[in-house]
């Protein structure tokens, strides 16, 4: 029996009780939607997860100390601009939309959390965003969740929405949410947010403890450059209108919801990497038999962010020396001739030496848009998953522009 099916529309308005919206706030210059906002008519027990970047965005500073307040009702957002080393204005703006949204909302400052990306060191436009503010409480509805997730693209060249939906006890419980995210994309969080809503009964310290692990395997296993961003985020609001019994402790259903977590997680951070800036092929690195899943982890993440495998994907290059090269770097000990590399099913390494024929079985894998590649150690029992992708010329031409 599935634990969970997907829906097939829908996002952070899915759940009962909460209300999204999106619109242009006059933030970006292409005029295009810039702000978000999202609403739940119940209280809300709340979790998140920051960047470990030492530099740190204005609202993510605010939200890193509103997390711990017992409740929340909303989270406003903003893209094109990241709000972050702009001087004391960017910190005003934080207090002023605070105070704007309390008003036009009826709700405690406490309640509300703060999220924005985008460029670094310009003045925020508070005045213009002040003016957005109202309107989009007036534009809330459970129609609006396509607007909110617009209001947090970038460089992402489609929005990331998903929708999913489980049973605890007797109860149907759903479970939507939104996410940007498609350069900077680094372990330890991507240049990312995500904003995710359900309507399950739990307590607020389950939750963070849910989120926490979920977000280790999924958007801390992400790469598309080797850069991490100031404003990374993510939000999970739980505002228990679908009445199950309350998840009080680490039991069979804590660890149900946990599964469905991480599998949400998962499928909306493989959209992110599938946008990445200039992204043409996705590849799922598998590191199978280790002794632990640190030692796992260490290989795939050294694998997945070395630039020349990447540009190894980007010619379909089936240059194993690339991989073996990169799996050195970890220092980890690694017995040679007990380890075995594939791309999707064929082997390229074995007993010590590396396959030197059948290039072209090898170049057909690497030419398609998705594949794995799957390292086994034979060490032990330990594995993770890892997703990566190619690095091309598009995304140099991305970047060499970002902000003119």
């Amino acid at each position: 029996m599935k634990l969970f099916h997907w829906m097939r529309k829908g996002s952070v308005t899915v759940p009962k009780g909460f209300y999204a919206t999106g619109m242009y706030a006059g933030i970006k210059k292409s005029g295009k939607t810039d702000s978000c906002l999202i609403y739940s008519e119940a209280p809300c027990v709340a979790a998140a997860t920051f960047t470990v970047n030492r530099a740190k965005a204005w609202p993510l500073l605010y939200s890193m100390q509103a997390i711990s307040n017992p409740v929340h009702r909303a989270i406003l957002a903003n893209s094109g601009n990241a709000n972050c080393f702009n001087g004391p204005g960017g910190e005003k703006a934080v207090e002023e939309s605070l105070e704007t949204l309390h008003h036009a909302l009826d709700i405690s400052r406490k309640k509300i959390l703060l999220a924005s990306t985008g460029v670094i060191g310009r003045p925020f436009p508070i005045d213009s965003f002040k003016k957005a503010i109202p309107e989009m409480v007036r534009m809330l509805s459970k129609q609006g969740d396509a607007l909110a997730a617009e209001g947090i693209m970038t460089t992402d060249t489609v929005p990331k929405e998903l929708a999913i939906e489980f049973r605890i006890g007797n109860k149907w419980v759903r479970l939507g949410g939104i996410a940007k995210g498609s350069g900077m994309a680094h372990p330890n969080m991507a240049t990312m947010l995500c904003f995710i809503t359900t309507d399950l009964k739990i307590r607020k310290s389950l939750l963070q403890s849910a989120l926490r692990e979920a977000v280790k395997k999924t958007f801390n296993r992400l790469s598309v450059d080797n850069d991490m961003s100031t404003n990374d985020t993510v939000f999970l609001l739980a505002n228990g209108l679908a009445e199950n019994e309350s998840i009080e402790e680490k039991n069979a259903e804590y660890e149900k919801f946990l599964t469905i977590l991480t599998a949400f997680c998962k499928e909306i951070g493989r959209k992110m990497v599938e946008d990445g800036e200039g992204v043409t092929k996705v590849c799922e690195i598998k590191v199978e038999k280790a002794r632990n899943e640190k030692q796992a982890e260490a290989m795939a993440r050294q694998v997945a962010n070395s630039m020349l495998v990447k540009t190894m994907f980007t010619g379909a290059d089936p240059n194993w020396g690339r991989v073996i090269g990169a799996l050195g770097a970890t220092q980890i000990p690694i017995n040679w001739n007990q380890l075995e590399i594939y791309f999707d099913s064929l082997r390229i390494f074995g007993n010590g030496r590396g396959r030197m024929s059948g290039f072209q079985s090898l170049r057909k894998v690497l030419k398609k848009k998705f594949f794995t590649m799957t390292i086994v150690l034979n060490q032990g029992t330990a594995g993770v998953s890892f997703l990566t992708t190619d690095l091309t010329s598009k995304y140099v031409r991305i970047n060499s522009s970002y902000t003119s």
